[in-house]
């Protein structure tokens, strides 16, 4: 498990770049945006390699949201990949290998509160970054 700490708050106008790959075509890893207090998840993302396809969601006041599936699936078991969340006032951005994938519609409005990130499950980690992009 990964876990870094942004007290000043990673949204808007941040990037956080994960290099990795994973152990096994079953491989199911996450990237979590946690919001302050409580640890609420302000962004879950979850590439599922058995079914093929990415799930996003939201934990947030105790309940898991709606799901939005996404059947594009750009990763490969065993091969490296790098995933980029970059956010604005209004989105997530997804982007694999530097194609844009997905976006997702903030569902935590307090941006600041947002100062947790959080990488979990079948993931071999070789880097990770977190750069002020700005507005865009």
């Amino acid at each position: 498990m990964f876990e870094a700490l942004y007290p000043e708050g990673m949204c808007p106008g941040w990037s956080v770049v994960v290099k990795g790959e994973t152990s096994s075509s079953t491989s199911m890893f996450e990237i979590n945006f946690l919001s302050h207090p409580g640890d609420q998840i302000a962004f879950h993302f979850n590439p599922r390699f058995a079914s093929s396809r990415i799930v996003c969601n939201s934990f947030l006041a105790n309940h898991w949201g709606k799901e939005e599936v996404n059947k594009t699936f750009p990763f490969e078991a065993k091969e490296p990949f790098q995933v980029e969340i970059y956010s604005d006032h209004d989105y997530f951005h997804i982007f694999i290998d530097e194609n844009k994938i997905l976006q997702y519609k903030h569902r935590q409005k307090q941006l600041s509160s947002i100062t947790k990130l959080q990488i979990l499950n079948d993931i071999d980690i070789s880097s990770v970054e977190i750069i002020k992009r700005g507005l865009y």
